[in-house]
C-alpha cells in the first residue's frame, strides 16, 4: 500500500506530530509518501529529513501555497505520477477539498481526513463545518474524529453524513517514558520544581487561567517555577499578562522545543488549561507517559483522554480560583503528586502509537 500523507505547512502542532508518528510507525508493507502544500512553513523540517534518512519516507515533495482549481490540477497530476493507493489528509479545511478532488479524479479511492477539533458552537459556523464534512464525503473522503467529544460536537449530523470510527491520537509512550526518566535522573540535587504546560499559544488553549492561578500561589511556593512550552499568535498577549501579574516572562515562556520528553523529565507537574474547543490534547498523553501528575481543564476532550478523571485531576475550565486551589494542594503534597503520577503512567500505554497506527492503516485499507 502506498499512502500519501498531506500536510499544509510543516508547523509544530498536533496534526504534524501525528503525521510524523504515523509515518514512523507504519506497519510492514506500507510505503509512505509526504506532500507539503505550503513550503513557507518549515518548523519541523529537520524531523522530516530524519524520517527520510531513516527510510520511513520514500518520497517527500513541497509546493508553494495555492488553492482552488490550481490545487486540484496539481493534486491530479501528482497522484497520476505517484500512484498512491490511499490518501491521508491531516488539515480538515476547505482547500483540502480541492486536493481531494484532484486525487479522486486521478483514481485514488481510499481517502480519510483527520478531524482534530470540536465543531464551533455558533450555529452558522457549525453548519459550515458540517457542510465541509459533507463535501469531503462526496469526494470519497472519510472524516475520522480523534475523540468521541469531537464526534458528539457535530451532532445532530445532517441527513446522509457519516463519520468514521474514532481513532485516538497516540505517541511512542515507551520512548517518552525512557527519555523522561533519563532526564529526571540527571537533575541535580535541590533542583527547582516545575509546573509545565506544552501547547500552542493560541485562543484554543487557555494559558491565561494558569498564569493567574500560578501568580496567586507563587509566594507560598517560592521553590516552584512555571514553564509554558510552545509558540503562537497569543505569545505577546500572554507575556504581557505574565508581567502584569508580577511574573518574569523570560523564565516562563520557553518557546518551541524539539525535545519534549527531556523537558517533561525536568518537570514535576503537568498542567493543561484549555477550552471547550480542545480536540484531543496529545500533550496529555506525553505527560502521562513521562510519569507526571496531571491537572487539566474539565472539557469533553480532556475528560475523555483522562478517562473521566482516572488518569488526572479535572478542574473547571477558566475557573482561576479552582485552578489556584488545586495547584496549591498538589504543590504542598508530594504523596498526592506521586499518586496521580502513578495513575497517569499506568494508563499511558492505552494511547501507544502502535495502536493508533494500526487503526489508521486498517482504515486506509478498508
Amino acid at each position: 500500500m502506498r499512502v500519501l500523507h498531506i500536510l499544509n505547512g510543516l508547523h509544530a502542532a498536533g496534526i504534524e506530530a501525528l503525521a510524523l508518528q504515523l509515518i514512523r510507525h507504519a506497519p510492514p508493507g506500507v510505503e509512505n509518501l509526504l506532500l507539503n502544500t505550503d513550503r513557507s512553513q518549515q518548523a519541523i523540517a529537520p524531523a522530516i529529513q530524519q524520517l527520510q534518512q531513516q527510510g520511513h519516507l520514500s518520497s517527500f515533495r513541497e509546493w508553494s501555497r495555492c488553492d482552488g482549481l490550481h490545487l486540484a490540477w496539481r493534486s491530479f497530476r501528482f497522484c497520476c505520477q505517484q500512484r498512491p493507493t490511499a490518501l491521508l489528509i491531516y488539515p480538515c479545511n476547505r482547500p483540502m477539498l480541492w486536493l481531494a478532488l484532484g486525487a479522486r479524479l486521478a483514481g485514488v479511492r481510499r481517502s480519510a481526513v483527520a478531524v482534530q477539533n470540536t465543531a464551533p458552537l455558533q450555529p452558522s459556523e457549525h453548519r459550515v463545518w458540517q457542510r465541509l464534512l459533507i463535501w469531503f464525503q462526496r469526494l470519497g473522503v472519510v472524516a475520522v474524529p480523534c475523540t468521541n467529544a469531537i464526534a458528539s460536537s457535530l451532532q445532530p449530523l445532517p441527513k446522509g453524513l457519516r463519520l468514521g470510527a474514532v481513532i485516538p491520537n497516540g505517541c511512542d509512550t515507551q520512548a517518552i517514558s525512557q527519555e523522561a526518566s533519563i532526564s529526571r535522573q540527571q537533575r541535580p540535587p535541590g533542583d527547582r520544581q516545575r509546573i509545565i504546560m506544552v501547547a500552542r499559544l493560541d485562543p484554543i488553549k487557555d494559558q491565561a487561567t494558569l498564569l493567574h492561578a500560578f501568580a496567586a500561589i507563587a509566594p507560598r511556593h517560592p521553590d516552584w517555577d512555571l514553564w509554558l512550552v510552545g509558540d503562537g499568535c497569543d505569545r505577546d498577549r500572554l507575556e504581557s499578562l505574565a508581567q502584569s501579574l508580577g511574573l518574569d516572562p523570560a523564565t516562563i515562556f520557553l518557546g518551541r522545543s524539539s525535545d519534549i520528553p527531556t523537558l517533561l523529565g525536568k518537570a514535576d507537574l503537568f498542567a493543561f488549561s484549555t477550552t471547550d474547543a480542545e480536540g484531543f490534547g496529545i500533550a496529555l498523553i506525553e505527560a502521562m507517559a513521562a510519569g507526571l501528575p496531571i491537572v487539566a481543564s474539565d472539557v469533553p476532550a480532556c475528560r475523555e483522554v483522562l478517562l473521566e478523571g482516572q488518569a488526572g485531576l479535572l478542574v473547571p475550565p477558566g475557573d482561576r480560583f479552582a485552578w489556584q486551589q488545586t495547584l496549591d494542594r498538589l504543590l504542598s503534597n508530594p504523596a498526592d503528586r506521586q499518586h496521580w503520577a502513578q495513575k497517569a503512567q499506568a494508563i499511558a500505554p492505552t494511547y501507544d502509537i502502535q495502536h493508533t497506527a494500526q487503526q489508521w492503516y486498517q482504515r486506509l485499507q478498508a
